[in-house]
């Protein structure tokens, strides 16, 4: 007998024993498929409550095909009632959902009753918000009126809120709507996927009234959903975010966006004319423009003013009990102006940089807006270059809830995991409020993600984390991508991640469950016959799909794997199930072309090698050391051909050193310029500059830039660890007609015994048999028109490993 087949009479075995309960009990919601109940509402239902009366109703229906009536008005010879949200029937019977809150819900039932009720308020905006698109500048003028500034306005967005049909707000309350799915569930529906090929309904001709009274709260309050194209959903797709029993949050974190919140205060153009100092300076120039918002300067007295009118504003008008004070979006750059001048701190790393600059200004604002609404909370993200806690503040205001930034699908890396674990702990040592929530990226389905196409599961690593956040974080905001077919990504994007979601959004509400009897019970429903082979398929994947973007081998066994579920899922709504899978997975087919092919056609740069005493560092190539040496041309990182300005290198090995000189010509070398005067700031990057990209056998990869002065920024891109240091020996000059660098990179291997993680390239002189691949970029900075050309062109991005060319020292 097979396990489906085993599976299959064990749950006729259940129905069985509902149906010989409900015979001695003898009372019923449905008999025999006849209806023996009614759905009671209040006389003006909620919007939330009247779509759960409709649930109740559709599926009751689907189950047993009775259909139950709904109604405001009970009637005398109906045996049971269903009351569906609070009314004064349940005001009658003394079913409080006082203390409810977050989508909590009560269920409870009598001799004759069976009730299903949370709070039932519908959510009402303030006005001004903007209710369609062309309403923003009605918006405006209103909010600017209110606020008695320029101030962009943080509810721009909010009508996609509100959804048609169903005709609902998703803030409005949902403890109701959660009571009548948590019975649907006990009854053994479940919603897997979008629309009827994801829901699981049983058969049964006979419901009986349960014995029932339970209180369900979530373990965790906040569970917000970020969907990239809620715009574009389906009425089938919003009821099945609402089935996983959401809940964005006003009562917690407000309606504004709960990270980058200062950028509403920057973003118009009024602003950004009259005030350009209030922004940061980057490379000579005010970045009013980085990411239309402006990257603000943080040590401005007149942005920090600006900053608390926007939100006291906000506060007063809006009612929010949460404001977000972080800084815009991509802030990972010290302003260059003299107010910040050393204010970073480059030895804590990229990720701690810029901590104690942003987080001073966080903590600062906080207490300014604390002396006027004290019974408010204000966020700030631990994110980008301020990832990690400040050392300067030895306990942070007390109105400050953090929002962390991680990503748990990469805890399959065990140092990962536990670096974040520690990073929560030594947060919470700074805050006072023990408020935090977790900023979370479910991203990896996304059509320009690296990993679209790939069959990314996490469920366990989503249960381990989410049982060690229970008790120490209020909830999350998951930043995810919804679409169901587009231009870029014809199959539906959920296909693989919609079992993530299932398992997230189950332990939000009972982080403590069995994740292996969930995942089983899965594998059994959705997939039926081919429940073994799509268990194997999911647990293989689980295991190796962060190898997939780089390992033939991993994309064979996957869809090996996969091939055996479709056949074993046969015709029917099993098949459709496995194949809305293999359309997903498509991609993954070319993507094995392309690694199968691998480096075949990738440049070879054969280089010589040196006497390291001949190599004199100072940024002229009139040394013997360079005489004969040869040289390669860049050529335009997208098209091949020359760049307009050009440049070539010529690159030597030199006794445990790589040695690089690289000419730059430019026609119009006054613009050459060079703001960053130290090493290890990221500023360097928006310069022009040379990157160095460098895979040896030991490591991939290493990515070193100098800029035209001659100052580095070099990180270990294998773990994004900025602390690395290439220890590179750099000089650089220029003339009249352009500029130019020289570079010793000194390398060291475990013969030497010599390799740490922090320091030097790992890696051996590089030879036919054992190269090296590499790419040399120049970067052309001139506004937002920067031009870019390499040694090994990708036809677009630059950090493609697969087309860095190979390097070896030519045979004598």
């Amino acid at each position: 007998m097979t396990g489906f087949k085993r599976f299959a009479l064990a749950m006729l075995g259940i129905t069985a024993g509902l149906c010989a309960s409900s015979v001695s009990a003898e009372t019923f919601i449905v008999e025999s498929g006849k209806p023996r109940a009614e759905i009671i509402v209040a006389e003006k239902p909620a919007r939330m409550a009247k779509l759960a009366a409709s649930e109740l109703q559709n599926y009751l229906e689907k189950i047993s095909g009775a259909r139950l009536a709904v109604t405001n008005a009970p009637g005398k010879n109906i045996p049971v009632k269903i009351y569906v949200g609070k009314s004064k029937f349940t005001d009658d019977l003394k079913l409080s959902t006082d203390g409810l809150a977050h989508g909590a819900f009560r269920m409870a039932a009598g001799d004759n009753y069976l009730a299903l009720v949370g709070p039932n308020k519908d959510f009402e905006p303030i006005e001004p918000w903007v209710h369609e698109r062309k309403d923003k500048p009605r918006v405006l003028r209103d909010w600017d009126a209110i606020s008695g500034n320029t101030f962009a306005t943080p509810y721009s967005q909010l009508y996609r809120w509100r959804i048609a049909d169903p005709d609902v707000w998703m803030y409005d309350d949902a403890g109701t709507l959660n009571a009548v799915h948590e019975f649907l569930r006990s009854l053994g529906v479940r919603w897997y996927f979008p629309g009827e090929i994801g829901e699981i309904v049983p058969k049964k001709e006979t419901i009986a009234l349960p014995v029932l009274d339970k209180t369900v709260k979530p373990d965790f309050p906040l569970r917000n959903v970020m969907w990239w194209g809620i715009q574009d959903m389906t009425p089938d797709e919003i009821l099945w975010a609402l089935r996983m029993g959401i809940n964005y949050g006003p009562e917690l974190i407000g309606l504004t966006q709960n990270c980058h919140g200062m950028k509403f205060a920057t973003t118009r153009d009024e602003i950004k004319k009259a005030h350009p100092e209030y922004y940061a300076l980057w490379n000579g120039r005010r970045a009013t423009d980085h990411r239309e918002c402006g990257a603000p300067c943080l040590s401005s007295e007149g942005l920090f003013k600006l900053h608390m009118h926007y939100a006291r504003a906000v506060l007063d008008h809006y009612k929010e009990p949460l404001i977000s004070l972080d800084t815009c979006d991509g802030y990972g750059q010290l302003c260059q102006c003299e107010l910040c001048k050393g204010k970073d701190n480059p030895a804590r790393g990229w990720t701690g940089s810029m901590s104690d600059y942003v987080w001073g200004y966080i903590d600062r604002a906080a207490r300014e807006l604390y002396k006027t609404h004290p019974d408010r909370k204000v966020s700030g993200l631990s994110y980008s270059a301020y990832k990690l806690p400040p050392e300067k503040i030895k306990e942070l205001s007390p109105n400050i809830s953090l929002l962390m930034c991680q990503t748990r699908s990469t805890f399959h890396d065990a140092e990962l995991r536990d670096q974040a674990r520690a990073l929560r702990k030594a947060w919470l040592e700074i805050l006072p409020s023990k408020e935090m929530f977790v900023f979370e990226y479910y991203l990896q389905n996304r059509p320009d993600c690296p990993t679209a196409g790939v069959p990314v599961y996490f469920p366990r690593l989503i249960a381990e984390d989410l049982r060690s956040l229970k008790g120490v974080s209020l909830g999350e905001t998951i930043d995810s991508y919804f679409n169901a077919s587009s231009k870029n990504s014809p199959a539906h994007a959920q296909a693989v991640m919609h079992l993530n979601w299932y398992v997230t959004t189950r332990l939000w509400w009972d982080a403590s469950q069995d994740v292996d009897a969930m995942l089983d019970e899965y594998f059994n429903l959705f997939y039926g016959p081919a429940s073994r082979e799509m268990k194997a398929f999911v647990e293989y994947s689980e295991k190796n799909w962060p190898l997939m973007t780089t390992k033939v081998e991993t994309i064979d066994s996957a869809l090996a794997l996969l091939a055996a579920a479709r056949k074993a899922a046969g015709a029917g709504i099993y098949g459709k199930r496995v194949d809305l899978i293999q359309a997903y997975v498509e991609p993954m087919k070319k993507l094995r072309e392309k690694l199968a092919e691998g480096r075949a056609n990738v440049p070879k740069f054969a280089i010589v090698e040196r006497n390291p005493a001949g190599l004199v560092l100072d940024g002229k190539l009139d040394e013997d050391f360079w005489k004969d040496v040869p040289v390669f041309a860049f050529k335009d990182i997208v098209t091949g051909r020359n760049p307009s300005n050009t440049a070539s290198a010529r690159i030597a090995w030199a006794d445990r050193a790589l040695a690089v000189g690289v000419r730059c010509e430019d026609s119009d070398m006054a613009h050459v310029t060079a703001y960053t005067l130290r090493n290890d700031d990221p500023n360097l990057w928006n310069e022009d500059n040379i990157e160095l990209l460098l895979e040896t056998p030991a490591n991939s990869y290493y990515q070193i830039a100098v800029n035209s002065a001659g100052y580095v920024m070099d990180m270990d891109r294998k773990k994004r660890n900025i602390l690395w240091n290439s220890e590179a020996e750099v000089a650089a000059s220029r003339d009249d007609k352009g500029w130019t660098l020289e570079m010793k990179i000194p390398a060291v291997d475990f013969i030497e015994g010599g390799v740490d993680a922090n320091r030097r390239v790992a890696g051996t002189k590089p030879i036919a048999q054992a190269p090296w691949h590499f790419n040399l970029y120049r970067h052309r900075a001139r506004g937002k028109a920067a031009e870019g050309s390499a040694l090994a062109p990708t036809g677009g991005k630059l950090h493609q490993p697969l087309k860095f060319g190979e390097l070896s020292v030519a045979e004598k």
